[in-house]
């Protein structure tokens, strides 16, 4: 034994002469964890600069296994086996001393450390790589030496030298330690041991002395060698996905020996023992990270993790290694201490003092508590606290910001994104959102708030199909798959409302229409019929709603009976007529069909508020019998779906409902018999009723009825090339009287049976027929519409391949539902389907009639279409494939929308640019310089460098002309026979051909045009292809204005050859009908450059007769332009009246409402645009004044004259002004007279009226903006149930609500342009302004004065308001006017009206509104810029005076400041996104910024701007900056 542990003992001091030998070899030094650290040095910068051209990842993995390999053995890791315990028993008293005399721990000196490293620096050029690895092998070493206090504390400290030197960044250094104890993490509690401990232990074997020591030490490892580097910590997934950790450590770490730590040993540690020794260490170094400068990312990433260590605190709780109730409760107790660590990171990222992470960082869902899992803690119950006590602040600041704001007012074609506001202003959206909101909160208000206007403004469908969420019971599974709560989201997020706070809205709605009638007030605008019509458009809504499984019936049926049993409503069956449209529905006969459903059936009779006996219904109008037999319909409808239910029904009054059904009954047997013949287009009123009534109980005979009398006049012949087809003679068409009051089942069923007779193709229906199926479309265009071209293609495929269905189509597309399309938001994709068609047909020779059809068709549909069109994929170049003409209509309407409503979406503004390039590669033309004068900067920029390509037309034209005149004679004069144009045809060249109408023009004498074959040169023009017309006409222009040129060269008098071309034209296109009119039209009027172009237009079309005449014939044998209030009978026109024999085409096809004069109207307007450029705004009113009775036709002369208006504001005169108004439809407007008068005064010299404006922003409050609660165009109730007197003058309120009633929702039929009757009163406002004649800023400084100002009953200077010393302030703050001393009700709506006013005007008025609110904010924000006042005097004053208005208002404390900035607000939101680049000028005229309060200020109008701007990086940088550069250097 003695001789045993005499050889153990010589063993172990020739291990100690070796490790001591070594010490000294490498550095003269006797601190022993020194010595580790300088030997990662040199292993680091050493050996990694060898090996650095092919072989860098290995010499990284080698210097990473080496340095591991001895760090082990320097760390005594290799004493830990079970193996060694009994050697070291043994060893000698003298060699234990020794060992742990070597073994002490001591602090290193700082600068020897330096000196040290530095010298070893200083050999190598890489130091980046260097530093990488230094940091990732020093991440590596935490995670493994966390379990013993003193190795982590030396490390530890060698790391925070090393930051001071440089060496190591903070900022790269934690992102890797935080990757390294993730993987540590996850891999602990899989493998039951510490994984870090065993990275980096495999690879290339170390040779040498520390091979050596290592075979010595442990020969026999009992844990395999982990199969990767210790790099591989740093390469976890993406932090994004990692939730983080901050916190001082107060955990005091025990001398643990090293057999408990081995990783080499059979003995594993718990996971849960990894998280305690790891996650204290790696707090101790965010905190001291914390002490430097740390970018923000790396600060809330450190969150991010320490928050995500905190939730799951109790992972292992449930583990099996730990089942025992001690440890539990021990390892409950040592996490507790390391939740302290981290709360103290918490603390210290959070701390108001440094602004480490924002003030809400806590708030985000990210980084949100669970307090559920939380132990009993009372560092954790204040960290709680903190963040409610933040929440609670910054829902403070959010609650009164612009409430108004929040709700849209549908007055715009484009409806802006939706959403709820979350706790800090964040965009929440989606399904999960809507159903989670409660009852009675704010949001669920303000979504109230949204759908009562919307249900008011009778938004389309196209709408409410992206915000609606399907009834609980019709729901299959998630509907929603929208961006999780919280969650930026840079796009446009659609919010969504629950069918809870449908059926509420719905309700709410009928409860309003429910309530009586004004009586005894003579200027109420709600009358019977007006209130009927209110129902009707409702009821469209509501069957939409049902049909779509938005509302649950039985819900809607209960909140009914409850609201009509507690409130107070009309004597009237209107719900029992509006209930009677949804029973045939499949959703409403299955929710009803349960013989449980008694009680149902019993609440929906009691609805049922008046009825009058049979014998009192005699003298009745059509409405009132139709209320008072439709409770007999529901009764036998119910009957029909539930016979059961309705026999255990008692009173209710079946029996006499029952006797009513059989009235109706014996009726309608009389009318079928014969007894009584209808007229179903001139019904009596009982008659009507009846047929109404009828429409709700059996709807199949009806509809028969209806058809047979379609069919009543005959049926005739007509034989077709290659078919024969059956024509309907003429009817007259159902009015829109009858048709209103149908139910909606028969309107479908009427309309699918129309759709069967006229889209198969094999009946050409009459005229009437298809007025009355515009007509039920207009009637009820929510639940009637549908695709047309994509819907009957898939329904008459056959059919749809007629040409003669297809030129139906179209003439319906463009002379009756374009309007409807644009309500429904489906021009763009009704382009791209007409796209398809033109590309098909355009070089399809003969196809001249169904080609310019759907040419002009696309004219009108592009000049509607207010943005930018986008190129599917499916039609892959179809902007770049439509015809030249569509081209420069396309760029022209670029300008238009860019300049007049600016580009709405970001989305658009990507695809401007590369939409703009496919137009223009395809388009020859090139724009004069008075167009693009008038065109938008970006535009004119990308137009100003195109070359003109007509001299290259002219020398292809005089290269081919003798060629081209050769044929031209032999076939027009020397051979004027008919066989020769085919062989023209077929042997002539394209380069030829397409001069053919140049040639045909130069041989033929103006004084005798019969001097040319005009049979031949038809019949040549109709072989050709449409495109090759087209441009055979563009180079017939660009010929003979070359041909003038050269005449005035030789002499010749300008007028005469001005007087002969325009003959020639004349001839070739109003006489022999030869050439299309209106692209000849339009390529003179595009070389407007040329002097002569313009006045052969002028000549062509007011100096001749002939276009003129025809437009009065086709005046006087239309008659009405509304054309639903045509009676009939209809005569189906004459094909060369109509279309002349050019456009007639080869293949006779019947007319319905092509016109040439109809196809005139979009040519007419470019001229006019093209007069004006051109400064010959008399030519312009002459042309208006002379085609006034065509214009009268025009489907949208609304957006016309005001777009007119807007892009031309300021060069316009106001006689050509008064000409455009006056082409409107001014019974439309309201008070038409008297704003023709004002316009007139205006004009006339005399100056602005104060009371103009206010009355203009009242009228928007009444009838536009969406009331804050109750009714519309009352100011009664806000939000929160407040009194009037929160936002009306006292002494005002009760008058104004009087002498101000609102407009009443008229029918879509009656406004189709601009789309609906919000937006023809926000346009018929737009259109005021616009008439008024410049500067803007009278204008602009009028209007933002009404709606900032404070009303007169305010106190002169309002509590805590400083004066100003110029007593300027005092003025301001008691709403006095310099200009009128009128008094006014102001309220946050007068705001938000007059910031949606400007926000419709062109950019022209933008630096004049910028200019004045900055101008009010300097002046009355004069304490701003006081040096006297004191920092705690600004924050009070600052906060006071930005009060939001609508809360401000509530006690009478609203500032002119609050309501400038709101102004801003509102402005800011309905600007379109390219407009909201100059919106940083407004600060910019606050210079200088001379405290911290006027900062304040400056982010706070700026601040509701950043989500918008977020999605675009440019201006979103560029806002940034601004903030920056006035914090920084004002």
């Amino acid at each position: 034994m003695r001789m045993e542990a005499r050889k153990l003992e010589d063993e172990a001091d020739a291990q100690f002469r070796y490790l001591s030998w070594l010490w000294r070899s490498l550095i003269n030094t006797v601190n022993f964890l020194r010595e580790i650290i300088r030997c990662i040095f040199y292993i680091v910068f050493f050996l990694t600069p060898l090996h650095q051209s092919r072989d860098n990842s290995h010499c990284e993995y080698s210097c990473s296994s080496h340095f591991n390999s001895f760090s082990l053995l320097i760390l005594q890791r290799s004493l830990n086996g079970k193996g060694d315990a009994h050697r070291r028993e043994n060893l000698s008293l003298a060699v234990r001393k020794r060992v742990a005399l070597s073994s002490r721990t001591q602090a290193p000196k700082e600068e020897q450390l330096s000196s040290d490293f530095l010298q070893l620096q200083s050999q190598f050029s890489d130091q980046e790589q260097g530093r990488a690895v230094t940091e990732a092998v020093l991440a590596s070493l935490l995670v493994q030496c966390s379990s013993h206090g003193l190795q982590s504390d030396f490390l530890l400290s060698s790391l925070q030298t090393l930051v001071k030197m440089g060496v190591v960044r903070w900022d790269s250094f934690i992102p890797i330690l935080l990757r390294a104890a993730e993987k540590a993490d996850k891999n602990a509690p899989a493998t039951g041991g510490h994984q870090g401990l065993n990275v980096g232990t495999a690879g290339p074997q170390p040779t040498g002395p520390l091979a050596m020591m290592m075979q010595g030490t442990a020969a026999n490892p009992s844990t395999p060698a982990s199969p990767s580097p210790s790099s591989n910590l740093l390469t976890s997934p993406a932090h994004g996905n990692i939730v983080a950790s901050p916190a001082h450590s107060g955990v005091e770490y025990s001398s643990v020996n090293a057999s408990q730590l081995s990783s080499g040993s059979g003995t594993s540690v718990s996971g849960a023992r990894v998280i305690i020794w790891l996650r204290p260490l790696v707090c101790r170094v965010m905190l001291a990270a914390l002490d430097g400068d740390l970018k923000p990312v790396t600060c809330m990433d450190i969150l991010l993790h320490v928050v995500q260590w905190i939730q799951t605190w109790d992972v292992e709780a449930d583990s099996k290694e730990e089942d025992s109730k001690t440890r539990s409760n021990n390892r409950r107790l040592e996490s507790r201490m390391w939740i302290h660590s981290c709360v103290d990171v918490i603390w210290a990222l959070i701390d108001e003092n440094k602004c480490r992470v924002p003030f809400y960082a806590l708030l985000h869902d990210r980084t949100q508590l669970q307090v559920e899992r939380w132990p009993d803690d009372e560092a954790l119950f204040a960290l709680f606290l903190e963040v409610h006590r933040r929440r609670d602040k910054i829902a403070l600041h959010m609650l009164p910001l612009d409430q108004h704001l929040h709700c849209p007012t549908f007055a715009t074609l484009r409806v802006p994104a939706l959403t709820y506001p979350g706790t800090m202003g964040e965009l929440l959206h989606g399904e999960d959102v809507a159903t989670a909101i409660p009852k009675g909160s704010v949001e669920w208000e303000k979504a109230m708030r949204c759908l009562r206007q919307a249900l008011r403004a009778c938004v389309s469908t196209d709408w409410w199909k992206r915000v609606l969420v399907l009834a609980p019971r019709f729901k299959k599974g998630p509907q929603s798959t929208g961006p999780r709560t919280g969650s930026m989201y840079v796009g446009q997020p659609s919010l969504e409302f629950s069918a809870e706070m449908t059926c509420d809205a719905v309700v709410e709605r009928v409860m309003e229409l429910m309530q009586p009638l004004p009586t005894g007030n003579t200027n109420s605008a709600v009358t019977e019929a007006s209130r009927w019509q209110e129902w009707l458009m409702f009821a469209d809504l509501f069957y939409f709603f049902m049909s779509t499984g938005c509302l649950d019936f039985l819900e809607l049926i209960d909140k009914l009976a409850v609201r009509f049993a507690n409130g107070t409503v009309m004597a009237s069956n209107h719900v029992t007529w509006l209930l009677a449209q949804v029973f045939r529905l499949e959703i409403v006969t299955s929710a009803l069909s349960s013989d449980s459903q008694v009680e149902t059936a019993r609440k929906i009779l009691s609805l049922n508020m008046a009825e009058r006996s049979v014998e009192q219904t005699s003298n009745a109008t059509a409405q009132a019998l139709l209320l008072d037999f439709v409770g007999s319909s529901q009764t036998l409808r119910l009957w029909s779906i539930n016979r059961t239910m309705m026999e255990n029904l008692h009173g209710s009054r079946v029996s006499e409902h029952m006797q009513k059904g059989k009235v109706i009954d014996e009726w309608w047997k009389q009318v079928m018999k014969g007894e009584w013949v209808l007229d179903y287009a001139q019904l009596d009123e009982k008659a009507m009723g009846m047929v109404w009534v009828l429409s709700n109980t059996m709807t199949q005979p009806i509809s028969e009825a209806l058809m047979t009398w379609f069919r009543s006049s005959g049926v005739s012949e007509m034989m077709l090339p290659g078919e024969r087809l059956s024509v309907i003679h003429e009817t007259r068409p159902l009015p829109m009287t009858l048709l209103s009051g149908l139910s909606l089942h028969l309107c479908l069923r009427l309309l699918s049976q129309i759709e069967e007779l006229t889209f198969a193709g094999q009946f050409v229906p009459s005229i009437a027929m298809v007025e009355t199926y515009v007509r039920l479309l207009l009637a009820a265009p929510q639940n009637l519409f549908r695709h047309h071209l994509n819907g009957m293609m898939h329904r008459f495929q056959s059919g749809m391949a007629k040409p003669g269905v297809s030129l139906l189509l179209l003439e319906l597309f463009n002379y009756r539902l374009l309007p409807l399309y644009r309500f429904h938001n489906k021009l763009k994709q009704l382009i791209f389907d007409i796209a398809k068609i033109i590309i098909t047909v355009k070089v399809k020779r003969g196809e001249h009639r169904l080609f310019r059809l759907a040419e002009n068709l696309g004219i009108n549909l592009i000049l509607n279409l207010k943005e930018v069109l986008l190129v599917k994929k499916e039609l892959k170049g179809a902007t770049t494939e439509f015809t030249e003409t569509l081209n420069r209509i396309m760029v022209l309407n670029l300008a238009f929308t860019m300049k007049t409503r600016g580009i709405a979406d970001f989305e658009q503004m990507i695809v401007l640019k590369p939409a703009l390039e496919q137009i223009l590669t395809s388009s020859q033309h090139t724009w004069s310089e008075k167009t693009m004068r008038h065109f938008p900067p970006l535009l004119r920029e990308a137009l100003q460098n195109r070359l003109d390509k007509r001299l290259q037309v002219i020398q292809a034209w005089q290269q081919a002309e003798q060629t081209v005149m050769t044929h031209c004679r032999q076939m027009l004069v020397t051979n004027p026979d008919p066989t020769y144009v085919q062989q023209y045809i077929t042997h002539s060249l394209p380069q030829h051909r397409q001069f053919l109408c140049a040639g045909a023009w130069m041989l033929m004498d103006v004084d005798r045009p019969e001097s040319i074959s005009i049979a031949n040169l038809g019949r040549a023009l109709k072989e050709l292809s449409p495109e090759e017309v087209t441009t055979n006409v563009y180079n017939m222009v660009d010929v003979l204005l070359n041909y003038i040129h050269l005449q005035l060269k030789h002499g010749h008098s300008l007028q005469n050859l001005l007087l002969a071309t325009s003959a020639g034209l004349a001839h070739f296109m109003w006489t022999q009908e030869l050439l299309p009119f209106d692209i000849v039209l339009l390529a003179l009027t595009d070389r407007d450059d040329d002097a002569h172009a313009l006045r052969l237009v002028v000549g062509l079309l007011l100096d001749r007769p002939e276009f003129q005449q025809r437009v009065q014939t086709y005046y006087v044998n239309r008659g009405q332009t509304e054309h639903w209030m045509q009676q009939g009978p209809f005569q189906r026109p004459e094909y060369p009246q109509a279309l002349g024999s050019h456009l007639a085409g080869k293949d006779r096809f019947p007319l319905y409402f092509d016109d040439m004069c109809l196809r005139a109207l979009p040519v007419i307007s470019l001229i006019v645009y093209r007069l004006i450029e051109n400064d010959a705004t008399e030519t312009a009113d002459r042309l208006l004044l002379v085609y006034a009775p065509l214009i009268f036709y025009h489907p949208t002369r609304f957006s016309f004259v005001r777009d007119t208006l807007a892009y031309f504001y300021g060069h316009l005169p106001p006689k050509l002004v008064l000409r455009l108004i006056s082409s409107l439809d001014l019974h439309k407007i309201p008070n038409p007279e008297a704003f023709l008068q004002h316009i007139k005064s205006v004009n006339s010299g005399n100056s602005l009226s104060y009371d103009y404006f206010q009355n203009l922003l009242m009228g928007l409050v009444n009838n536009v903006i969406p009331p804050l609660h109750g009714k519309p165009g009352t100011l009664a109730m806000g939000a929160d149930g407040l009194s009037s007197s929160r936002f009306l003058n006292r002494n005002q309120a009760a008058a104004n609500t009087t002498t101000n009633s609102p407009e009443v929702n008229k029918a879509f039929y009656l406004h189709q342009d601009p789309g609906s009757y919000n937006q023809l009163l926000l346009d018929t406002a737009v259109i005021e302004i616009l008439s008024l004649p410049p500067p803007p800023n009278q204008i602009v400084a009028m209007l933002i004065h009404i709606a900032v100002k404070l009303p007169t009953s305010f106190p002169a200077v309002p509590p805590k308001t400083p004066l100003s010393p110029s007593a300027g302030g005092a003025e301001a703050l008691s709403g006095q006017s310099s200009t009128s001393s009128a008094q006014f009700v102001h309220s946050p709506l007068m705001i938000q009206a007059c910031g949606l006013l400007l926000a419709q005007l062109p950019i022209v008025f933008h630096s004049s509104i910028y200019a004045e609110t900055a101008r009010i904010i300097k002046k009355d924000g004069w304490w701003l810029t006081d040096p006297s006042k004191q920092s705690r005097d600004l924050d009070a004053i600052f906060g006071y005076s930005t009060w939001d208005p609508s809360w401000g208002a509530r006690d009478d404390t609203a500032t002119v400041i609050a309501n400038t900035v709101t102004l801003l607000h509102t402005l800011q939101s309905n600007l379109p996104f390219e407009w909201l680049e100059n919106m940083h000028s407004v600060i910019t005229q606050q210079r200088p910024f001379v405290s911290v309060v006027h900062l304040r200020l400056a982010y706070r109008i700026m601040g509701p701007l950043l989500p918008r701007l977020l999605i675009s990086r440019p201006l979103f940088a560029k806002v940034l900056a601004l903030a920056w550069f006035i914090s920084i250097f004002c």
